[in-house]
């Protein structure tokens, strides 16, 4: 569920700000977010699937199926924003998406150190910089790549 989870917002944070930066229009955020996370989720348990099935993990499929709907909620809850608030709101809708980000990672790591008896301060702040970086240098790859490559809308 880790990986699902923590590889959704990493990519699709700094992909649908991306995207509604330079499309600045709802609908097609939403629609690429859709196609792109049900791919990925589907990707990435079944890729899930064959890392446990090489280590001989007898609950493969189990961790696969995981991972992906853990990812397919994530993306799920991501977009939700742009679903709900008028195209006219882009960018408040691309606000909430960073702050129901937070609280994924909120929740999940407050949920985890407490199974595991581990920091919370710690594994939150770990995580939150990972997803913030990564996300950062995504985007601005994309606006190297957009301006690299003359594309303006």
């Amino acid at each position: 569920m880790i990986l699902g989870l923590h590889d959704a917002l990493v990519e699709f944070i700094g992909m649908i700000i991306g995207l509604s930066l330079v499309l600045a229009d709802s609908r097609l955020v939403i629609l690429t977010t859709v196609i792109a996370g049900v791919s990925a989720s589907l990707s990435m348990g079944s890729s899930n699937y064959l890392a446990e099935k090489a280590n001989e993990n007898p609950d493969a499929v189990k961790a696969g199926i995981y991972t992906g709907i853990a990812y397919l909620i994530t993306v799920a809850l991501l977009v939700i924003p742009f679903i709900i608030l008028p195209d006219t709101r882009l960018m408040e809708a691309l606000g909430l998406m960073i702050i129901i980000a937070i609280l994924i990672i909120f929740v999940f790591n407050y949920y985890i150190s407490r199974i595991k008896a581990q920091s919370f301060k710690k594994n939150f702040s770990r995580m939150l910089a990972i997803c913030v970086t990564v996300s950062l240098v995504a985007f601005g790859i994309g606006q190297v790549a957009r301006l690299f490559l003359g594309v303006d809308f």
